[in-house]
């Protein structure tokens, strides 16, 4: 059993068959866990439960709680409007974004941005900004927030 970085991911390879060969993770601390989990003979339950628990998780999570903290107070400030929401939205969605980022509700009300942290909390979860509007709910994570403020701030000066 070996550790593979592949791009900015990582994989564990060898001749045995199991979960562990199936997955991809994010960092190479979460693959080390997975291996240690795996060799004790523990289900992807057991990885996610001891992926919750250890430090790293929480260190990783509060840095980008940081960064998004900043991001928030921006987009608060910038006090984005429906229409706005929307048509980023829609943009993102024409241009396939990323999975997490745009979800379409029935609810059709303005909701203010809030940070929401699901990192550890179920699979996939990640420290966010959630704000919606018009039937759509953005997730923003540390890497999307910023362009959503620029996209709001490009879009009001070329209404100027």
């Amino acid at each position: 059993m070996e550790l593979v970085k592949t791009d900015r991911k990582w994989m564990i390879e060898g001749d045995d068959e199991g979960w562990i060969f199936n997955k991809i993770f994010p960092t190479k601390w979460k693959a080390q866990l997975a291996m240690k989990v795996f060799k004790k003979g523990g289900r992807v339950s057991d990885y996610w439960k001891e992926a919750r628990k250890h430090p790293k998780r929480n260190m990783n999570a509060c840095k980008v709680k940081k960064k998004l903290q900043k991001v928030l107070n921006e987009i608060e400030a910038l006090n984005p409007t429906s229409e706005e929401i929307k048509e980023y939205a829609e943009d993102a969605i024409a241009e396939n974004a990323d999975y997490g980022l745009v979800s379409i509700t029935r609810a059709e009300h303005y909701f203010r941005p809030r940070l929401h942290d699901t990192w550890g909390q179920k699979q996939g979860g990640r420290v966010h900004i959630d704000i919606g509007s018009s039937c759509y709910h953005l997730m923003l994570d540390k890497d999307s927030a910023p362009g959503f403020v620029e996209f709001i701030k490009n879009k009001r000066k070329n209404q100027n």
